[in-house]
């Protein structure tokens, strides 16, 4: 069953200054806000990869929202608290749904490179 088994050629084409910024401000916000800004920040981080990874130079695009996103979490939070954690896997699981959901191919010259 030789040969090549890949089918898609992926590229992430990120830089570490850009991405720390991001987490460095979405850290901030975290802290000063008790995590209540977390579903906005989480969506920042998955817009930012999400602009600098490609597939077959198609751009993917994260249209989630932190306000979409702030009933989903809220509920994580509160399953996961109810049933002392064991809830956390199901939760990790709905997260990633929710993440894959909202993640499409960006319209031609929708976005750009935003390196």
């Amino acid at each position: 069953m030789g040969g090549d088994m890949s089918y898609g050629g992926f590229d992430f084409r990120g830089k570490g200054g850009s991405y720390f910024w991001l987490l460095v401000w979405t850290t901030v916000l975290n802290i000063i806000t008790f995590s209540l800004f977390y579903p906005w920040s989480a969506c920042s981080i998955e817009k930012w990869k999400a602009n600098h990874t490609y597939v077959d130079d198609n751009q993917l695009v994260f249209t989630g929202t932190g306000a979409g996103f702030f009933g989903t979490w809220l509920l994580i939070i509160i399953l996961t608290c109810i049933t002392l954690g064991l809830y956390a896997p199901w939760g990790a699981c709905r997260l990633q749904r929710w993440k894959t959901n909202n993640l499409h191919f960006a319209s031609p010259g929708e976005y750009g490179d935003l390196t």
